[in-house]
């Protein structure tokens, strides 16, 4: 115990250091807005001065414990909150977008949230063909005459679990199964192996592999323990990669909301996750007033919509405490997680240490830093899937 209260001190005392080091700059979320901008909103329904109606296209099934559910939950609380009217259609394949969106265009949608990164090209298409409508697409900073580009920066919450993993792990290896088909996968992975180089006594080396289905996601995880990986951060659509990590009883780290689920997985060390719910109501209230305006907005921590959870019963003591350090400092701005000096796995400089990479860069990553070993990508291709029937949901 005296161990591994020394060890968090350690940790705090490197990730101050760091923030020092960095210095007081601050972070930009892509649109000048503050932070204000999408939580102080009033719940209080104004007079409604145009009508909308809300129509959400999702690629997976909204009613798993899946991303997709969770996004779909935070629809329905902006959409209470706000007396939005609002549907939506789900398992919806690259081949059936343009589909959905003519089905909810039909049913009176006059706007439409594309609900996943792998809709952005289509969206841009798609959207010169609906002039009348209003799109949001997920995933991009791309926006256009009538299209609203919505991303986030999950890896500033990935920066924090690289930290607690490596804080958490003994053999120094860490493990990341993440889904080749979200958003920011590789700054996803590099932002672990930047927290993990907090510690003072050294980084620990991150194996990543790609997946998607069940199956997938059991030869992934399977391949990182083979690998020595004692610890998994899981980066994925699905829940399930919580799931196997705890029947295989390795400690891991979710990217999913596990809000009053924690009781269900002894082996999670913490979750990070996005929280819409403030962006949508302020979409909505902007709607009704006939204020809405075409933006391309970035969540992260300084704006409420990026989070991470306390450490739960399976962090080491001291866990909390190198939370408590270094999300203040990220939240802030002090803390900038792709800051120079930065190179890749062959040790090629890519940014010197006066650098910081803007949001494009870093959208845009396709290396990752010294320190990150990729073990493969298992996902299949995918097969044809049955044309869906687009029935609409509330």
């Amino acid at each position: 115990m005296i161990f591994k209260h020394t060890k968090a001190l350690r940790y705090i005392a490197a990730a101050m250091a760091i923030a020092m080091t960095i210095g007081f700059t601050g972070c930009s979320n892509g649109t000048g807005e503050s932070s204000s901008d999408s939580s102080t909103v009033s719940d209080t329904p104004d007079e409604q001065t145009e009508y909308h109606k809300v129509g959400y296209i999702f690629r997976e099934s909204a009613s798993d414990g899946s991303f997709a559910a969770q996004m779909c939950e935070q629809r329905e609380r902006a959409s209470n909150r706000s007396s939005m009217d609002t549907c939506y259609i789900e398992n919806v394949s690259l081949s059936d977008f343009e589909g959905a969106v003519k089905t909810l265009s039909d049913a009176g949608c006059t706007d439409i949230v594309a609900c996943s990164s792998a809709y952005a090209n289509l969206v841009q298409s798609v959207a010169k063909k609906y002039l009348d409508l209003n799109f949001i697409c997920f995933g991009t900073l791309t926006g256009g005459i009538n299209v609203s580009a919505y991303s986030e920066s999950l890896y500033q919450g990935a920066y924090v679990a690289g930290l607690v993993a490596n804080f958490n792990s003994d053999t120094k290896k860490i493990g990341v199964v993440a889904d080749t088909g979200l958003p920011g996968t590789i700054p996803v992975v590099n932002a672990v192996e930047l927290g993990a180089e907090l510690d003072q006594d050294g980084g620990a080396t991150v194996y990543a592999a790609g997946a998607e289905k069940n199956d997938e996601i059991e030869q992934a995880v399977d391949a990182l323990i083979d690998k020595g990986c004692d610890v998994i951060i899981c980066y994925t659509n699905s829940d399930y990669s919580a799931e196997y990590c705890q029947q295989k009883g390795i400690k891991f780290i979710s990217n999913l909301d596990f809000s009053e689920q924690e009781n269900k997985y002894s082996n999670m060390l913490m979750y990070f996750y996005c929280k819409r719910d403030s962006y949508f109501l302020a979409q909505f209230k902007s709607m009704k007033l006939g204020t809405f305006e075409l933006t391309s907005y970035i969540g992260d921590m300084s704006n409420g919509i990026v989070n991470v959870s306390p450490a739960l019963s399976a962090a080491n003591d001291g866990t909390q405490k190198l939370i408590d350090a270094l999300v203040p400092h990220i939240t802030s701005g002090a803390a900038l997680v792709f800051r120079g000096p930065l190179k890749d796995t062959d040790g090629n400089v890519k940014y010197l240490e006066t650098d910081i990479m803007t949001d494009n860069q870093i959208a845009a990553m396709d290396w990752y830093v010294r320190g990150v070993e990729v073990v493969g990508n298992f996902r299949k291709a995918q097969t044809d899937v049955a044309p869906n029937s687009f029935e609409i949901k509330y």
